[in-house]
């Protein structure tokens, strides 16, 4: 039973410690030392779980034995990840403040949680692990690009790496040498060297396919990895990275759709093996199979997993499963071995070897559910929580609810008829950093989160209106039949609610000034179209010279800059690898900047990423 039907009030206990109680017993599950959405661990010889609920911006405790809820605890931000010290002391990031949290307490009846210490990190915190002495904390920072590091012993910052966009899931390896981050959008993992500094702490493993193998399908077709959203590691020293392989098609010719490929898929569920000792991949682990026709048994949102005895268990956003793929296998994805159908939403995954069984954590649907792994069945049977309803957000209603589904759906005809989503192209909302072959030309996937309000017209020609009329020929590109009434409008209402990157304050105040006054100045004229705040365009097209040989008209509608620094690469074919190389290459075109000094660059590149 799901706390959306048992229909209790959103009223979460709330429990008091005793007098001179005495601390409870927290230890690991397992010698799990990574952040996950869903963390299970005995506490005073329970098996208790503790949810990083991002809907209600709380960590619940869940006893998993008697099924029931024991407390909620509102850390002051939205979890993401939560992780387990060895001495019973749980570690959260929280994605919307910037902060990580140390709490103890173990959040039983008689001992609730409280925050010990409060860390400032990058912007938008998620990723979790620990090495294996416990010393060093290693988070990642999404919209912040950057890998902190932290001694446990006193939560002092010990270094810093900056690494490409979105990184999320992160684990060290056995030796605690090296740290692999996975990367929502982007085509790599990052291989850091703890303890190390400078460009040398850090390599950059590519994910793709194999030369050989691709030039058989006779296509220019670029394809690059995506979703990489999750990372587990084995025992035996392999580091898995689940993510699907785009193929975006040739920008240089026009498709029927985004990335038409000739029948087969856009993108196609992909698990390279790492080997943590060496920092490279494993055998052939990276070559692209030849099939696309793998439709039943793909995994296009990878979004958590895990290994065990079992094997390798990835949760798969929206089609709702678990899949379960063969570890030793040296290309996992193409050894299925079991799936099983889950509630909505699955985005964390633990498992319980003792007792043969896996948690999963569905945040859409606001639930956990156990799946027998040990006896060969596909037995999922949802926690009752009979004590205590999983409260959930007031903003989180119906109608978004329904939004959302949609949104992530890869089994909704109406939306593509090769199984993407849309999520596919907006991870988080925001954007994918391809550049996809289209009717009317080359076209870079624009970021939707906190862009939409005082943007229209939309499209890159700005052909649509309004986001409903533009969602008419998104869905005819993706071969979808088309969204229409409620489910339309529930859509378009999400898409409008998502959640916008969190923004940290500038390093340097007095640069962001000066380079606004230079985006306002007549000299720059770059306020005349982007408005003077750089986020009210003109709603106008223009011809800045940057029509492609395959584009079908030369003018273009000007975008929205907010969050522009956290969107490369930039212009409707992605020509311009950063904001600096835009400044100075697109002079005399769009604006005028290459005249600026050095500095007067930087401080004009500082004011667009604050925005």
């Amino acid at each position: 039973m799901t706390a959306q039907a048992e229909g209790r009030p959103d009223r979460p206990r709330v429990y008091e410690p005793r007098a001179n109680a005495p601390a409870p017993k927290v230890e690991r599950l397992g010698n799990v030392r990574e952040g996950s959405a869903v963390l299970l661990a005995k506490v005073d010889g329970r098996t208790i779980a503790y949810v990083a609920d991002e809907d209600d911006g709380s960590i619940v405790v869940v006893d998993i034995d008697d099924e029931r809820t024991l407390s909620t605890f509102r850390p002051g931000g939205t979890p993401s990840n939560v992780a387990l010290l060895r001495d019973g002391r749980l570690i959260a990031s929280l994605r919307d403040s910037g902060e990580v949290v140390v709490l103890s307490g173990g959040g039983t009846e008689r001992s609730p949680l409280t925050i010990e210490r409060r860390m400032r990190v990058a912007a938008e915190p998620v990723g979790l692990a620990l090495s294996p002495d416990d010393a060093t904390l290693v988070v990642t920072s999404g919209w912040g690009r950057t890998v902190t590091t932290f001694d446990t012993r006193t939560f002092e910052r010990t270094a810093e790496h900056a690494v490409a966009r979105e990184p999320r899931s992160v684990v060290v390896s056995g030796d605690g040498k090296r740290a692999f981050v996975s990367h929502a959008v982007g085509a790599g993992v990052d291989v850091i060297t703890l303890g190390a500094s400078g460009q040398k702490a850090k390599t950059t493993l590519a994910l793709g396919g194999d030369e050989e193998v691709f030039s058989k399908f006779e296509s220019k077709q670029a394809r690059v990895a995506c979703q990489g959203f999750a990372l587990a590691r084995a025992e035996t020293g392999r580091v898995f990275a689940p993510h699907v392989l785009v193929f975006t098609g040739d920008p240089s010719e026009n498709s029927s759709g985004y990335g038409e490929s000739a029948g087969r898929e856009a993108e196609v569920f992909n698990v390279p093996v790492l080997d943590e000792g060496t920092g490279k991949a494993v055998g052939e682990s990276l070559r692209l199979r030849a099939g696309f026709d793998h439709r039943d048994s793909r995994c296009a949102l990878p979004r958590a997993a895990v290994v065990g005895k079992a094997g390798l268990f990835v949760t798969c956003l929206g089609e709702n499963s678990v899949a379960l793929f063969d570890a030793d296998a040296v290309n996992p994805h193409d050894v299925e071995l079991r799936r099983f159908s889950v509630p909505s939403g699955p985005t964390g995954i633990a498992l319980d070897e003792e007792h043969e069984r896996a948690i999963v954590w569905s945040q859409f649907a606001h639930a956990l559910t156990t799946l027998a792994i040990g006896d060969g069945s596909d037995t999922v049977r949802p926690l009752a929580l009979s004590s205590v309803t999983l409260p959930r957000a007031m903003r989180v209603s119906a109608k978004l609810a329904k939004g959302r589904e949609l949104f992530f759906s890869t089994k909704d005809e109406r939306i593509s008829g090769d199984g993407r989503a849309c999520a596919s192209c907006h991870p988080d909302g925001r954007d994918d950093s391809l550049v996809w072959s289209s009717p009317k030309g080359p076209r870079q996937t624009p970021m939707l989160a906190g862009r939409l309000d005082g943007a229209a017209p939309f499209g890159w020609n700005g052909d649509a209106a309004d986001v409903e009329t533009h969602l008419v020929s998104t869905f005819k590109r993706l071969g979808g039949t088309g969204v229409a009434g409620e489910d339309k409008e529930a859509l378009v209402a999400y898409v409008k609610s998502l959640r916008t990157p969190p923004m940290s304050l500038p390093r340097d105040v007095a640069s962001v000034e000066r380079g606004k006054e230079i985006f306002r100045s007549a000299d720059a004229g770059c306020s005349s179209c982007h408005g003077e705040g750089g986020d009210l365009p003109d709603g106008a097209k223009h011809d800045v010279k940057s029509r492609a040989a395959s584009d079908l008209q030369p003018g273009f509608d000007t975008p929205s800059l907010r969050f522009v620094g956290g969107s490369a690469p930039y212009f409707h074919d992605g020509r311009y690898k950063d904001l600096k190389t835009l400044l100075t290459k697109s002079d005399g075109k769009m604006g005028h900047t290459k005249h600026l000094a050095p500095s007067e660059l930087e401080d004009l590149t500082t004011y667009l990423e604050s925005l």
